[in-house]
C-alpha cells in the first residue's frame, strides 16, 4: 500500500466492479419478466396427444418441437430399454427421447412425423443411445407410422433404420438436460425460473418450450409482439428476438 492509499482503491475497484458485473442494472432476470403467469400458459388446451419419438441427441428435437405453435409441451427423457430410473450415464438400453404433448385439433400426428422425417437422417447406424425410434401410443399412431416410414422409404437409397415400436415408458431426464438450449441463454432462462421455481412447472410451460425453441432459431416470428404471449417484457422480449434472429431465425425451415 502507498502512502496516499492508492493500493486500496485499487482492491476496493476490483471488488466494486466485480459485484456490479454480478449484480448490475440490466443483469437481473426480475427485469426481462411480467412476473405473473404467461398468458399462454392460462390458455392450454383441454384435449391433448402425447406423440414420443428419439432421433440422435435429445436437445435438439427439444428446441425443434417446442417452436411449433400447436405444441403444448416438450421434454426429454430416456425410453426403450429395460433398467429402472436410467442415468444419463448409466442408461441400460434406454434411448434419448423426446416427448410431445400436442393439440389434436390443430396438429395431425401424420404432420409431427413429417418434421420427425426432416429433421434427423433416419438412414444413419447408431448407438443405442441415439438411435431413430417411433414410439407409438396406440393402434392408430402404428399405422400411420408405418407407413409414413413405407412412404419416406422410396426417397432413399439406402434402408431407414427407424425402429417403430408400442410405447412403454418414459423417464424424464436429468433437470440440465430440460430446455438446454435455453440454459445457454442464462438471462432468459433465470427469468423463466423466477416464475416456475418448481422443475415440473418449468418443464410443462409452453411459454419455456416456445423460448427454447426460440433461442435455437426456429419457429416463425414477424416481430417482438409474435413474443407478447410468452410473459416477458419488453426488455425481455428484444432479447429473445435478438437472440432467434441470430441463431439463424427465418432461414430455418423445420415446420410441417
Amino acid at each position: 500500500m502507498t502512502s496516499d492509499g492508492k493500493y486500496t482503491f485499487s482492491r476496493f475497484s476490483i471488488w466494486f466492479m466485480t459485484l456490479t458485473n454480478l449484480f448490475g442494472k440490466g443483469d437481473s432476470p426480475d427485469e426481462l419478466i411480467m412476473k405473473k403467469t404467461p398468458p399462454i400458459d392460462e390458455d392450454i388446451p383441454k384435449k391433448s396427444k402425447t406423440a414420443t419419438f428419439s432421433m440422435g441427441c435429445f436437445w435438439g428435437p427439444d428446441s425443434l418441437f417446442g417452436s411449433i405453435p400447436e405444441v403444448i409441451r416438450t421434454k426429454v427423457g430416456y425410453s426403450g430399454g429395460d433398467k429402472k430410473d436410467p442415468t444419463y450415464h448409466s442408461l441400460g438400453g434406454h434411448t434419448e427421447t423426446v416427448q410431445i404433448d400436442y393439440d389434436p385439433e390443430r396438429l395431425s400426428y401424420k404432420e409431427l412425423l413429417n418434421i420427425f422425417w426432416n429433421n434427423h437422417d433416419p438412414t444413419n447406424p447408431k448407438s443405442t443411445q441415439y438411435m431413430s425410434i417411433i414410439f407409438f401410443h396406440d393402434d392408430e399412431q402404428e399405422k400411420i407410422a408405418r407407413k409414413s416410414k413405407e412412404r419416406v422409404q422410396k426417397g432413399y437409397s439406402g434402408n431407414i433404420r427407424t425402429d417403430i415400436r408400442p410405447y412403454s415408458k418414459f423417464y424424464r431426464a436429468e433437470d440440465y438436460h430440460q430446455k438446454y438450449h435455453l440454459s445457454r441463454n442464462k438471462k432468459v432462462y433465470r427469468a423463466y425460473q423466477q416464475i416456475y421455481p418448481d422443475m415440473e412447472d418449468f418443464v410443462s410451460s409452453t411459454a419455456v418450450a416456445r423460448a427454447n425453441g426460440y433461442v435455437s432459431g426456429h419457429g416463425n416470428l414477424k416481430s417482438r409482439e409474435d413474443l407478447k404471449d410468452l410473459g416477458l417484457n419488453e426488455e425481455g422480449r428484444k432479447m429473445l428476438y435478438r437472440k432467434w434472429k441470430s441463431s439463424g431465425g427465418e432461414k430455418i425451415c423445420s415446420l410441417k
